[in-house]
């Protein structure tokens, strides 16, 4: 399957915008020119994987994440697989509620043991 880089754009700049990131400062934080930043998020051009690596971690955000459009359904059990169809297309701040509520739901289930 081939990268949707117009969908990987878009998703890049929808969350540096959430984490009031300008193109200059995410370019400033992957050692990269501001003008590739805006090619990337154009769908102009694709980052290396490095550059990839270095985008994930200046959003705080993971791979599969940006590359949501263009991965394959991962094989898993069905209450599995929908409750990961619910959960990838949240925002990272929704992505991070749900997290919480999940830890709290395992804290929870930790003292009833």
């Amino acid at each position: 399957m081939k990268m949707n880089k117009v969908m990987f754009g878009k998703r890049l700049k929808e969350t540096r915008k959430l984490r009031n990131i300008t193109s200059n400062k995410l370019a400033e934080l992957c050692e990269i020119e501001p003008s590739f930043v805006r090619q990337i998020e154009s769908a102009a051009k694709y980052p290396s994987i490095p550059v990839f690596v270095k985008l994930c971690n200046a959003l705080g955000v993971s791979p599969e994440y940006l590359l949501k459009d263009s991965l394959k359904e991962i094989d898993e059990p069905d209450n599995l697989k929908s409750l990961y169809n619910k959960l990838k297309n949240l925002s990272p701040n929704e992505i991070e509620l749900a997290k919480d509520i999940v830890e709290d739901i395992l804290k929870h289930r930790q003292r009833d043991l």
